[in-house]
This record gives C-alpha cells, sequence and structure tokens, in this order.
C-alpha cells in the first residue's frame, strides 16, 4: 500500500475535520511512499482550531460539480487528490518564478501516485492533464494562456477533422495530427499539451451532456420552485454540497482555490 502512517503503517483510515461547504481539514498526517524511487512525502497535519480555509485543507479532487457522474471528487483518488492539495498549498510560499517547476513536480507525483492507489491509467492522465492545464494557467502567465489556447484550439481542430472525414472525405482525419505536431513546440511540456488536447477532445460530448443535463435538471426544479411559491432555497445547477451558515461570519467562508 502507498499510503502509510507517520509509523510506517498501511494507511487505512484518515481523521478529517467537515468545514462545511466543500472543505475538509486533515487531523493526522500520513505518508505516501513513491514506487518509483522509494522517496517518501509528508502530508501534515493541522490544528483543528484553525478557521476554515486555513492549514491543510481539501476539496479531494477539484472536478466540477456537474462532471461528478463521471469522475467523483472521492473515492480512489482522495488521499492523491489530498496530497496534491497539500504540495499545492507548501509551494504558494515559494517565490513566483520557482512554482510552476515546483506545482509540474507536484502534478507528476500526483499521477503517479493515482495509478499506485487503483486508478486506472486513462482516468490517471485524465485527471494529470486537468491539474497541469489549472498549473500553467494559475503560474504560467502569458505562456500559461498561450498554451491553453493551443489546447482550445487542438480540440477545435480535432472536432472538425472528424466532421470533415465523415461528410466530405476520410484525408479529413489527418487534420487531427495537427495538434501533435504543434504540441511538440512545447518541448518537455509535449506530454501535457498532446494528452490535455486529445482527452479533451475524446470526453467532449461526455462534459458536454453532462454540463446539459445538469442545466435540464435544474430547469425542472425551477419550474417546482415556482409552482411551490419559491419555497426554500433557489436551484443550482450542481449537486448539494454548499449552504449559507447565517450564524457564521462572512470572514468564516472558505476561499475559493
Amino acid at each position: 500500500m502507498p499510503f502509510l502512517t507517520r509509523r510506517g503503517e498501511p494507511l487505512t483510515a484518515l481523521p478529517l475535520v467537515y468545514r462545511r461547504g466543500r472543505d475538509f481539514q486533515i487531523v493526522e498526517e500520513f505518508l505516501y511512499r513513491n514506487p518509483r524511487d522509494g522517496s517518501t512525502t509528508l502530508v501534515p497535519a493541522h490544528a483543528v482550531d484553525l478557521p476554515p480555509g486555513e492549514g491543510n485543507s481539501t476539496d479531494f479532487a477539484s472536478v466540477p460539480p456537474f462532471l461528478w457522474g463521471l469522475i467523483a471528487n472521492y473515492g480512489t483518488q482522495t488521499l492523491p487528490a489530498i496530497m496534491h492539495d497539500a504540495l499545492v498549498g507548501q509551494l504558494l510560499r515559494e517565490p513566483d518564478d520557482q512554482r510552476l517547476a515546483l506545482r509540474r513536480e507536484a502534478d507528476e507525483l500526483f499521477r503517479v501516485a493515482l495509478i499506485d492507489n487503483g486508478v486506472h491509467r486513462l482516468r490517471a492522465r485524465v485527471m494529470w492533464a486537468a491539474v497541469g492545464l489549472e498549473s500553467w494557467g494559475r503560474h504560467g502567465g502569458a505562456r500559461g494562456r498561450l498554451l491553453i489556447g493551443q489546447v482550445a484550439v487542438g480540440v477545435l481542430t480535432i472536432v472538425a477533422a472528424v466532421s470533415l472525414g465523415i461528410a466530405v472525405s476520410p484525408w479529413g482525419y489527418m487534420l487531427a495530427l495537427a495538434p501533435t505536431a504543434l504540441a511538440a513546440l512545447w518541448g518537455s511540456t509535449y506530454g501535457l499539451v498532446s494528452s490535455a488536447t486529445y482527452l479533451a477532445a475524446l470526453y467532449a460530448p461526455l462534459i458536454l451532456g453532462a454540463f446539459l443535463a445538469s442545466h435540464v435538471e435544474n430547469a425542472i426544479a425551477m419550474i417546482v420552485w415556482l409552482a411551490t411559491g419559491c419555497k426554500g432555497p433557489r436551484p443550482q445547477a450542481e449537486p448539494t454540497v454548499a449552504w449559507k451558515d447565517e450564524y457564521a461570519p462572512e470572514s468564516a467562508a472558505p476561499e475559493p482555490r
């Protein structure tokens, strides 16, 4: 088992403090042992009396709510996600110009831990690509925006290639190779750019379907809400995971990450 207690025993349970909304905080530290080189990563605990949003907090896997039917935000990926959140929190204390490199190391460790903990390789690659794009978007500056833009254009290119291949000529499918060639311009980031592009194109119909389904359900809920005199909270197009605590001060609400 790759995740261990501080004493080196297999980790079979992890105490957490629920902070309402989507945030949990870790009560007991634990270790991850990398199967590649045997190195260990310590995920620290924190004082339980810290305000919400502070300390070693996690929302598990940061999956958009409307996609929870495809990839849940907890499960086999929970411990790797908690470790990744801890590493991301730690690197925010480092200078700005070092954060992207550190974040990429954390993302790669996340991918390895997912596979090592039993997540199949396709899903691990999808989750790794998602956090990788987020890393570049947050810490990559103008280059990060360019990378994400190239991925978006690459997805549209693949969609166009499939459309041309079906409607015009099988040669149209050749256009789908263009994102691979352009991804090579990113050197060591080639794997992220190419994976994110083709996986986003592959999952696009599922993502669109999940997005539309969540809004159809929300439209029906809105009709019911109006028909019953607007009783209760206004429906939102996402799972019921958060609410406003009228007794909590505004400053206690977790800040988005």
